[in-house]
């Protein structure tokens, strides 16, 4: 077999390109911490960290270490995120430093991405063999504020740890690609294998990575520069390798059949939208994918005004001019960069398309409801930088001296981009300090989402509930509550809503909750219960769903409790508490004190024991 990366070994052995790998490597390990160290002393922002993670102690915090293992490799299934390689990390994280304690879940995040943004100049490095561009490239990206969302929260552990397998996947298929030796050419790509399920395991998305190996073996000698970016694709030459990923492909699969029946069983997927082949569905994918993508670029150039939920794209709020105008301009430019990599630059063609395969997992085949994140483009993004760093050293390196004076621009600019980076990562940080500063700055933006009202109004709601009943600083939290559920449904009311069938809203979702905020509010005013069941009453309404279907059967059966006793109401509750159990009994966790809340209903009325039996049957308590 032909070595693709002919005299590389002997070129990283020369002492000087030696001593620069290993300064280059240190310099950007070093500088990322530096960048995200402040976050060490950063706390939860309460958005799905109390779920995920906090509301897990049988995950991460048993008696034993290998306790937790067992419990997360074997015993607790199904639940809603079954991330084996990131609950692991996790659970260290938790036995190192605590299980409440943020600082481990922050310093985990931090010396991953450090470590990420090392194996990626490694992997650029010995892929193109330019020492300039693998530099120029991880430096870049370690500068993005897009990143900020990923590395500072702490739910962001599954990007930052998918990013690490993915990167060490993508170095070692590049060994492998230029090891003459078949023992450990067999070696090296046996790692590759191993690693695929481990990405997957980390964060659902990286079931691409299949995909990505296969586009970087084909365009492996294309980026090494033994063949020339006009050359012929030889995908006949290239067969032998494809084939060698027939295993990753079947292990990936596999994988992506468990998890998915684990995401319908929880509702994640099947229930939030029209079928992926729908007419409807292609129609709504063909106008949001461009757009989405657009925006993740201009997120990543922008870096300004982040948010952790973006209100747009959205099905349910018509397009504006702008966004029309992404659409267009994304396709258009989609289409020339296509056939300008595969027809004149195929050693950027492997960026190229890794920027699509990266983004494909958010396109919302399965519609999920988010189209644009930037954690998502924790990944993508390199991409982005690899290509703007490729075109500034061509130029430079250029023997037409218009092209070199424009480089010394380009430089310039990609330099100013840098440093605009990381000014505004280093505002944007401090935003996720703790709940409080965090959705406070969430609904300072221009276009609030209404995931931002709720989730303050809850955190506001939480500070009321340890305090003092009826001291000053309960009212006060009580009154602010108020004041920022009412904020967040005067906005939903006020956006230019259209209707979307078939869809899940979670602004809808989002706005319910508000009222659901009011009921809660009431009960801890002590307002007459009948004013907090006509809150919970029209949450439900609005939005059918676990959370408020909770919430009014709890509403209805204290009032039913009251004197005279009502059988009727309580009865009314708990064919709301049946379907609070629809999705709640799902998870093992919350199954096993299903049966106690049952005894809410039968313990003071009798008259139910039977319809909370049949109920207990059909939901497998």
């Amino acid at each position: 077999m032909n070595d693709p990366y002919p005299n590389l070994v002997p070129r990283l052995r020369v002492p000087s390109r030696g001593f620069m790998i290993l300064a280059i490597s240190i310099a950007l390990f070093g500088g990322s911490l530096i960048l995200y160290g402040a976050s060490l002393g950063f706390g939860f922002i309460g958005y799905d960290e109390n779920t995920v993670l906090l509301g897990h102690p049988n995950l991460y915090n048993q008696s034993s270490l290998l306790d937790g293992v067992r419990e997360i490799l074997v015993g607790y299934f199904p639940r809603e995120e079954p991330l084996l390689v990131r609950d692991l990390s996790w659970l260290l994280d938790a036995r190192l430093f605590g299980f409440t304690n943020p600082a481990g879940y922050h310093l985990g995040n931090v010396l991953l991405n450090a470590t990420n943004v090392v194996l990626l100049f490694l992997f650029l490095l010995h892929a193109t063999r330019s020492l300039a561009f693998a530099g120029l490239t991880a430096a870049l990206y370690s500068t993005l504020a897009i990143h900020v969302e990923p590395v500072c929260w702490v739910m962001g552990r599954k990007d930052v740890l998918a990013a690490f397998f993915t990167y060490l996947a993508l170095l070692t298929q590049s060994l492998a690609l230029g090891q003459l030796r078949r023992g450990r050419r067999r070696v090296l790509l046996v790692m590759v294998f191993l690693l695929c399920p481990l990405a997957v395991l980390a964060k659902f998305s990286a079931i691409v990575l299949v995909l990505l190996l296969a586009v970087h073996r084909i365009f492996a000698p294309f980026l090494a520069g033994t063949r020339g970016p006009k050359d012929p694709l030889d995908l006949r030459s290239r067969g032998h390798e494809l084939i060698g990923l027939l295993p990753h492909l079947v292990t990936t699969l596999g994988i992506y059949l468990w998890y998915q029946r684990i995401l319908a069983a929880f509702q994640i997927i099947g229930e939030r939208g029209p079928t992926p082949l729908s007419l409807q569905h292609l129609k709504t994918l063909a106008l949001l994918v461009p757009l989405s993508l657009g925006r993740t670029l201009a997120h990543i150039g922008s870096a300004a005004e982040h948010s952790i939920s973006y209100l747009r794209p959205n099905v349910a709020l018509p397009l504006t001019p702008a966004e029309i105008g992404i659409i267009v301009a994304m396709i258009a430019a989609s289409s020339i960069g296509l056939v300008v990599v595969l027809r004149y630059r195929k050693d950027l063609a492997f960026y190229f398309f890794g920027f699509f395969i990266f983004m494909l997992p958010y396109f919302n085949v399965e519609y999920i409801g988010l189209w644009v994140a930037d954690r998502y483009a924790y990944l993508s993004s390199f991409c982005v930088m690899a290509l703007l760093s490729a075109l500034a050293i061509d130029a430079w390196r250029s023997p037409r001296p218009y092209l070199r004076r424009l480089s010394a621009v380009a430089f310039l600019a990609l330099a100013c981009f840098g440093g605009y980076g990381v000014a505004v990562g280093q505002t944007h940080q401090q935003a996720f300090r703790n709940a409080h500063s965090f959705w406070a700055y969430e609904r300072g933006l221009p276009q609030p989402s209404l995931l931002a009202f709720e989730s303050d109004a809850k955190t506001i709601l939480q500070d009321a509930a340890k305090a003092e009943p009826g001291s000053q600083a309960r009212q006060q939290a009580l009154q602010q509550a108020t004041r920022v559920a009412e904020e967040g449904i005067r906005y939903y009311r006020s956006l230019p809503w259209k209707p979307a069938p078939g869809y899940l809203s979670r602004d809808r979702a989002h706005t319910a909750e508000l009222y659901s905020v009011l009921g809660l509010v009431a009960a801890l005013a002590g307002s007459p219960i009948e004013q907090r069941l006509a809150f919970h009453r029209a949450a439900y309404q609005m939005m059918p769903n676990q959370y408020t279907a909770l919430m009014l059967a709890q509403a209805l059966l204290d009032l039913a409790k009251r004197e005279p006793a009502s059988e009727q109401l309580a009865r009314e509750s708990l064919r709301y508490f049946y379907q609070y159990l629809r999705y709640a009994s799902s998870d093992p966790l919350r199954r096993s004190g299903l049966r106690g809340l049952l005894r809410q209903y039968t313990d003071p009325f009798p008259a139910l024991v039977d319809d909370a039996r049949r109920i207990a049957e059909e939901s497998s308590l």
